[in-house]
C-alpha cells in the first residue's frame, strides 16, 4: 500500500482537529484507512502516529498541563488500552468494522446531547479511564469518550486538550506495546505510520493557531460535522467487509 496519497492530507485533517476540538482526529484517521485499507491494519498504523500527535500535542499544551487530573485517567487507561490491544489481535476484520460504526454511532449520540453522561467521584473517573483505553484500543475511538471524564475532573478549553493529550500518550505506548506483541504491529507499517504522525504534528500546530479564531460554537460544529462523517465512513467499511 503506497501511504503517502491518504496519510498526509488525513494527518494534517486529524491533527487540526483534535488541536481545535480537543477530540475525534484519532477516530476520523482510523476509520478513513479502515475504508481504505482494513481495520487491524488501521489500527496498527495510528498507534505510532497517534502517540507521536499526542506527545507533541502536550508540548504544545505544556503550560496548561494539569498532572494530577490527567495521572488519575492516565493510569487506568493504560491497562485498558492492554486488555484491548489483546482482544484486537484475535477478533476477525468483520466484527472489528461493526466495532467502530457502534463507537461512532455512540459518539455521534453523546455529541448531540442524547446521552449526557459525565461521571462524578474519583472511582467512576478510574473506571471510565478503564474503559477509554480499551475502546481506543479495540476500534479506535476512545478518545471521544474522554471528554466527559475531563469535564468530570473539571478541566475546559486548553487544560482539556492538555489532559486529553496526557492519556493519549500513555494509551498509545501501551498500544504499540501490545500490538508489537501480538504481531499485528511490524516493520512494515512503520512507513505510513511516521508520515501520518508527522502530517500531525503539521496539522497540531494549525490547529493551535486556529483555535483562538474559531470560538467554542465553531469548535463543537466541527466536532458534529467530523462524527457525523466518521459514522458514514464506518458504513462504508461494512460495506466492504
Amino acid at each position: 500500500m503506497d501511504p503517502t496519497w491518504i496519510v498526509l492530507p488525513l494527518g494534517v485533517v486529524a491533527g487540526a482537529l483534535t488541536t481545535v476540538a480537543g477530540v475525534g482526529g484519532g477516530l476520523l484517521a482510523t476509520l478513513v484507512l479502515a475504508a481504505a485499507w482494513d481495520p487491524h491494519a488501521a489500527l496498527a498504523v495510528t498507534a505510532p502516529a497517534l502517540l507521536m500527535g499526542n506527545a507533541h500535542r502536550l508540548w504544545l499544551f505544556r503550560r496548561e498541563l494539569d498532572p494530577r487530573a490527567g495521572a488519575w485517567l492516565a493510569g487506568p487507561a493504560l491497562l485498558g488500552a492492554v486488555g484491548g490491544g489483546l482482544l484486537t489481535a484475535a477478533l476477525p476484520d468483520g466484527v472489528l468494522r461493526w466495532l467502530l460504526l457502534g463507537v461512532s454511532a455512540l459518539a455521534l449520540v453523546r455529541e448531540r446531547g442524547r446521552a449526557s453522561w459525565v461521571p462524578g467521584g474519583r472511582p467512576l473517573l478510574m473506571a471510565g479511564g478503564l474503559l477509554v483505553g480499551f475502546v481506543t484500543a479495540a476500534a479506535g475511538g476512545g478518545g471521544l469518550l474522554l471528554a466527559p471524564l475531563l469535564l468530570a475532573a473539571g478541566l475546559r478549553g486548553a487544560r482539556l486538550i492538555a489532559a486529553g493529550a496526557l492519556v493519549g500518550v500513555t494509551i498509545h505506548v501501551a498500544r504499540i506495546s501490545t500490538y508489537g506483541g501480538t504481531g499485528l504491529l511490524g516493520s512494515a507499517e512503520l512507513p505510513a505510520a511516521i508520515a501520518l504522525g508527522t502530517a500531525i504534528l503539521l496539522g497540531n500546530t494549525l490547529g493551535r493557531r486556529l483555535r483562538p479564531r474559531l470560538g467554542e460554537a465553531r469548535c463543537h460544529r466541527i466536532t458534529w460535522i467530523t462524527l457525523l462523517s466518521g459514522v458514514g465512513l464506518a458504513v462504508l467499511g461494512l460495506g466492504r467487509s
